[in-house]
């Protein structure tokens, strides 16, 4: 089975471990990478070639959206999913006018994130 190289981004360490933690569990996976801002996403991006990457929105430096826009500017970019305390609709809108394939309410992480990935991992297979 291949694995889909998965980046993490989020300038919350604890965060991070809960994420890694939560997707240890899906043998598709495999965390390639953890960056903690939108400047080193861009550049772990360009050197690790994840096929998935699941973003903050709110980080120093530089944020999700941003990130995302540089990104998928890239040759053969990857899928990106944002999360985000920050859920409401012109959040959502922003989110998807950068290219972002996916939204997920940090409130519900836990939850989501295994809907979400499942959903992304069959369109990468799929493609």
């Amino acid at each position: 089975m291949t694995k889909v190289r998965t980046l993490l981004v989020d300038d919350n360490r604890p965060f991070l471990i809960l994420a890694r933690h939560l997707l240890a569990g899906f043998s598709e996976i495999e965390i390639v990478g953890e960056a903690y801002d939108g400047e080193e996403a861009v550049r772990m991006s360009e050197t690790l070639k994840p096929q998935l990457i699941i973003m903050d929105l709110a980080m120093p430096n530089m944020g999700g959206l941003q990130a995302t826009r540089l990104i998928k500017a890239q040759d053969a970019p990857p899928v990106v999913v944002i999360a985000s305390h920050y859920d409401d609709a012109a959040h959502r809108e922003f989110v998807a006018q950068v290219g972002a394939e996916g939204f997920i309410n940090k409130r519900s992480y836990e939850n989501d994130v295994i809907v979400i990935v499942r959903r992304m991992l069959k369109e990468i297979s799929d493609a």
